[in-house]
């Protein structure tokens, strides 16, 4: 007598489906986010690479343009020089942000008194403003004050030379997030613009 076959459950296929779809979508969601993750990575990146070369132009043409001002042999020239000067003002963010990037990549701010990169543009700008806005030459201390302000920059030039990434692509914006010697040279930079009163007292 042949004997009755076993029917073998239902749910054992669907399972088995189930769990095939569930492991599909997990590895596609994982795929997702290492792709996400490397996009962010190279933004950050791309944004560094960005920044640090913005601080450089306005460090150049700030450290050019206050040793302008100073040589100016009349007022015509003064004004020249000052409104260039002004005008490399517009990136001088810039600095803040390279600053800014390189505290978040350490984890940590700087060991330095909170707003010094913010207050030495911002005091500096406010000063730059009102020197030479007269008749004649400048004043003694306000050249004074100029010749200061223009150690400062080339300071911070020398400090900004070793940062050579003038290259922007993926591979690079990827390398820069593992080289540790660019957040040292925002430390040093930061340094220079190190918390003082640089506002001018003429």
């Amino acid at each position: 007598m042949e004997e009755p076959r076993t029917k073998r459950p239902i749910f054992t296929p669907i399972v088995l489906i189930l769990l095939t779809f569930s492991l599909i979508g997990n590895v596609f969601l994982y795929s997702e986010t290492i792709q996400n993750d490397q996009t962010d990575r190279v933004s950050q990146g791309t944004e560094i690479i960005q920044s640090g070369n913005a601080a450089i132009a306005f460090m150049n043409q700030a450290a050019a343009q206050t040793e302008a001002l100073v040589t100016a042999s009349d007022i015509a020239a003064r004004m020249t020089s000052k409104s260039g000067l002004l005008a490399a003002y517009r990136q001088s963010g810039s600095v803040t942000d390279f600053i800014q990037e390189a505290e978040d990549v350490n984890g940590k701010p700087f060991p330095t008194a909170k707003g010094g990169a913010t207050e030495f543009l911002d005091q500096t700008l406010a000063s730059l403003q009102a020197i030479g806005n007269h008749e004649g030459p400048l004043t003694a201390e306000e050249k004074t004050y100029l010749q200061g302000l223009h150690q400062v920059f080339d300071a911070c030039k020398k400090e900004l030379s070793a940062f050579q990434h003038d290259t922007i692509n993926q591979e690079q914006s990827l390398l820069i997030l593992v080289d540790k010697q660019w957040p040292q040279i925002a430390g040093k930079l930061l340094e220079q613009m190190k918390p003082a009163d640089h506002a001018f007292k003429g």
